[in-house]
This record gives C-alpha cells, sequence and structure tokens, in this order.
C-alpha cells in the first residue's frame, strides 16, 4: 500500500513537472523568435487579406507565364543550413541569406563557417543588421551602428552587402531610419505584402506612380528601392494554425497570384517570400517543418517556377521601377 502511495505521488510530481516545462517553453517561444512574434501578431492575415491577388488561380507547368519567386531568410538559423539548404540544393535553387551579424556565435545560429560554405554554393548573404533591434527605438549613432555596423562587419569577413532587410519590418516608413539605410545600401526589403509589383503602381490600398522612395509632397512612399515589399510566411503558418494542407494551399495561391499581372512575356509582378527557421519542429512559431519546406520547394521545382535571390532583383534609376537582372 505504501508502494502504491508513493508511485502516485511520484507519477503527480511528473506531471507537474511537465505542465511547468510546457508552460515555460510556451512563453519563451517570443524570445526564441527574437522578439518577432509579438510584433507580428496582430499582422496576421485575414482570410480574404489576400483579395483581388488570389483570383488569378493556378496555372499548369505548361503553360508560359514568366513564374518567378524570389526567396530569403531571415536570422541566419542553423536549421536554414542543416535542412533548408539541403533541399534547395536538392531543387537547384539559391537564396538570400540575412545574416545578423552580431549573432552568429548564439546558440542555434549559423556560423560563420556555415555561412561561408552557403556563400561558396551560390547562396547570397545580405545585411540583417548587428543585434536585430528595434530601429524606430535608436539614436542616429545607434542605427549607424546597426544598419552601417553590420555592413561593416559582413565586409570584414569578405562578404559585400548590398541589401538590407528591416527587423521586425519596422522602420521603413521612418524617414530618418530610411536615410540611414540608404547612406549604406543600394537596396532594402520589408514585409506584410504577397506580391512586389515591379512598378510599385499595384498596391491598392497605398496608390502610387513609380518607385521613388518619396513622393512629390516629400512623403516616404509604401514601396520603394530601399522597401521592396515581401510576405514572412511564417505569418501564414501561424494563420493557418500549423495545418499543413491549409499552409500548402495558401503557398500555390500566393505565388501563383502573379499570373494575371505577368502577361506578354512581361513580368509586373513577383512574390518575394521569406523564411525563417527550417527545422524539425511543427506547431511552432518561425519554424517552418522540413518536411512542409520540402514540398513547397518540390511545387515550385515541379510547375517551373524560377527560384531567384535578390542580388537579382535591380532598380532603374531612370524609370523609377525595379527589375530581374536576365529577365
Amino acid at each position: 500500500m505504501i508502494i502504491l502511495l508513493l508511485s502516485r505521488r511520484r507519477i503527480f510530481q511528473d506531471l507537474v513537472a511537465a505542465a511547468v516545462v510546457i508552460i515555460t517553453v510556451t512563453a519563451l517561444l517570443p524570445i526564441i523568435a527574437y522578439g518577432e512574434l509579438q510584433y507580428l501578431a496582430n499582422q496576421l492575415p485575414t482570410p480574404n487579406q489576400y483579395g483581388a491577388y488570389i483570383n488569378a488561380g493556378i496555372t499548369s507547368s505548361s503553360t508560359t507565364n514568366n513564374k518567378v519567386v524570389i526567396l530569403s531568410f531571415d536570422d541566419n538559423r542553423k536549421g536554414d543550413f542543416t535542412y533548408a539548404k539541403p533541399i534547395l540544393d536538392k531543387y537547384g535553387f539559391k537564396a538570400t541569406f540575412f545574416v545578423i551579424c552580431g549573432k552568429t556565435t548564439d546558440i542555434g545560429a549559423m556560423n560563420w563557417q556555415d555561412i561561408a560554405a552557403m556563400q561558396s554554393d551560390g547562396m547570397d548573404i545580405e545585411s540583417h543588421t548587428m543585434t536585430h533591434a528595434h530601429l524606430n527605438t535608436l539614436s542616429q549613432s545607434q542605427l549607424d551602428f546597426e544598419i552601417g555596423g553590420s555592413k561593416q562587419c559582413l565586409a570584414s569577413h569578405a562578404y559585400n552587402t548590398t541589401i538590407f532587410a528591416y527587423p521586425y519590418n519596422e522602420g521603413s516608413n521612418n524617414p530618418v531610419v530610411v536615410n540611414t539605410v540608404a547612406k549604406y545600401y543600394n537596396m532594402a526589403r520589408s514585409g506584410t505584402e504577397p506580391l512586389m509589383f515591379l512598378d510599385c503602381v499595384g498596391f491598392k490600398k497605398n496608390p502610387q506612380t513609380d518607385c521613388r522612395t518619396y513622393s512629390p509632397a516629400g512623403k516616404l512612399n509604401y514601396a520603394n528601392k530601399y522597401d521592396a515589399r515581401s510576405l514572412s510566411f511564417d505569418v501564414v503558418e501561424i494563420k493557418d494554425s500549423f495545418n499543413n494542407a491549409a499552409i500548402f494551399s495558401d503557398f500555390v495561391k500566393i505565388v501563383n497570384s502573379q499570373a494575371k499581372y505577368n502577361q506578354g512575356g512581361k513580368i509586373n509582378a513577383v512574390p518575394l517570400v521569406t523564411f525563417h527557421n527550417v527545422d524539425l519542429a511543427t506547431n511552432t512559431p518561425y519554424h517552418t517543418n522540413s518536411g512542409l519546406f520540402d514540398q513547397l520547394m518540390k511545387y515550385l521545382h515541379d510547375n517551373g517556377f524560377r527560384v531567384l535571390t535578390f542580388k537579382q532583383l535591380g532598380y532603374n534609376t531612370q524609370s523609377n521601377t525595379f527589375y530581374l537582372k536576365g529577365a
């Protein structure tokens, strides 16, 4: 009888300990993702947010429709080297990796040896600040450290970075931040859009006539040379409650939403899709399961999409529009 009571007490203690671990891990998720979840949760797409974009439907691989996707990965997470890169290699794809230069020694981060292996295999290495700070909260000297210091840091490791990605999608609507980015980089990327219109005209809620940084009235344009609009695909995964079938369906809709805009041999719109950490995790914010990621990349491969890096996105200063190099 005593042994039975002790066993029951031990089982109860184990259950309490397990509950504490689950609560603790859940509480730490925003920290693990560099705080991004709590700042982007309010941007989760509603079922109809993609609206007019997705009415284009799905086209077959035999159709000539200029299907292009630009892929990027933020935060130099180890899983992107261990799991994402072999999948990209499998399908012959290259992508851009935006590196937080001051976090290469963090647990779970790609180190300089990993980053060098990425570049030697044709991956594009670009800048994502020194520490992944909230740029809108910083002084000018701090902005120069985060933005310009990151470029110098990467240059010291032989990476000539010309493209910048805003942490938390913050700062691209702040003239002080944008002007600092413009001192050091040729181009920058933010988020929240499933399609980037290369002439910057197609954003219905934010009408503009071209991609100039500032409007004639001196106001920052919604999309511009320092604010190429992309989509953090993790937001879609969270919206779909990590249901793989729903996530796959949304991915197919998003990448095919360009079809109605890319006609007659001309490319007018391109999905710029960003991932964070590809690994074995499931149901974890800012972690894309590697099996699902393989399925997404297989769809692109099997359906004739051209997968490009951000280095292949150019800017024409005469027409103030973006273009795809070599297209």
